[in-house]
């Protein structure tokens, strides 16, 4: 008979090789590969107030991004059971501020970033690439010293964040829903005067307002305005408008929202059948209260001797 000792041995041999190989398999092991972030972006349409009214959406679809411009983007990661609301402060940031472009096949950063395992995402992000934009758990997109008679200034859009984005829910594709951070005003005009009795409108500008400033998208979308106010022309030329037809005067223009006591000047020839009476100047104020991504239009009313404003309300929008 062999010694206990001779039999002991290849067993204990046997036990420690498993407990090695169940240690080594801890060590190696490998979570799946989730692949790389992608993104989906579009264009929120704007919505539409009429008169400074109640808000109606805009009859314009929202748009797919266009695929020759580009974007940045901030993506942040928490542990699954973290939500962004509690935790956001102390999150990761996978990618910090790098810019989005079409590959080809998908919207992505030159250095794709994968998925992290056990985690979830929140991304914001802004439009241009080249805007100069900022970004920050309390104040969201931020976009600082902005004047919006540089051009360019117009073009600024934000996304997000999108909070709490986990892989198996979104498919690995974030959608960023951009809408712009400036607002668009329009002007109709619509005579009340007796039937022979046309205008010729020259002019139409808007006064006391402001063009510098700088924006938040958390924990509203909002502007702080600065500077000098300044006149913003919207129309000029010689448009002859029947009494009782409307009549939009110009394309919507792009402006910093804000608060403001604007100030309308009209200026117009009413044609009567034998005479003109020229470069008549009509004045009237009204509080604005201009929100980001939103489309304001008004329509005034023009008398011989004043100007009002039709409506107080929105009337007739669909989506």
């Amino acid at each position: 008979m062999k010694p206990l000792c001779h039999i002991a041995t290849p067993l204990l041999a046997t036990l420690a090789t498993a407990a090695l190989l169940l240690l080594g398999g801890c060590a190696e092991r490998t979570w799946p590969d989730l692949g790389a972030i992608t993104y989906e972006p579009i264009v929120v349409a704007s919505q539409v107030m009429q008169g400074g009214g109640s808000v109606e959406e805009s009859a314009t679809p929202s748009n797919i991004y266009p695929k020759d411009e580009k974007f940045g983007v901030w993506v942040m990661a928490l542990d699954e059971n973290l939500s962004w609301e509690y935790g956001g402060s102390h999150a990761e940031v996978l990618v910090n501020n790098q810019e989005v472009a079409w590959n080809g096949s998908e919207w992505n950063t030159a250095e794709p970033c994968k998925w992290p395992v056990l985690k979830q995402i929140t991304v914001a992000a802004y439009s241009p690439a080249d805007a100069q934009a900022e970004f920050s758990y309390k104040n969201g997109v931020m976009f600082n010293n902005v004047d919006v008679l540089n051009e360019k200034s117009r073009e600024l859009m934000w996304a997000g964040p999108v909070y709490d984005k986990k892989y198996g829910a979104s498919g690995g594709v974030v959608n960023l829903p951009f809408t712009s951070a400036l607002c668009a005003v329009q002007f109709s005009v619509i005579p009340h005067l007796p039937e022979h009795v046309s205008v010729r409108v020259r002019s139409l500008s808007v006064e006391q307002l402001r063009h510098q400033g700088s924006f938040v998208s958390l924990p509203t979308p909002s502007w702080s305005t600065s500077g000098n106010h300044y006149k913003q022309p919207f129309f000029e030329g010689a448009e002859v408008v029947a009494p009782g037809e409307i009549r939009s005067l110009g394309a919507p223009v792009w402006l910093m929202p804000q608060m403001a006591k604007m100030k309308v000047v009209l200026v117009c020839d009413f044609l009567y059948e034998d005479a003109t009476l020229p470069n008549q100047v009509l004045e009237i104020e009204k509080d604005a209260l201009w929100e980001p991504g939103r489309q304001y239009a008004y329509t005034l009313k023009i008398y011989t001797n004043k100007i009002s404003f039709l409506h107080d309300s929105i009337t007739g929008l669909t989506d």
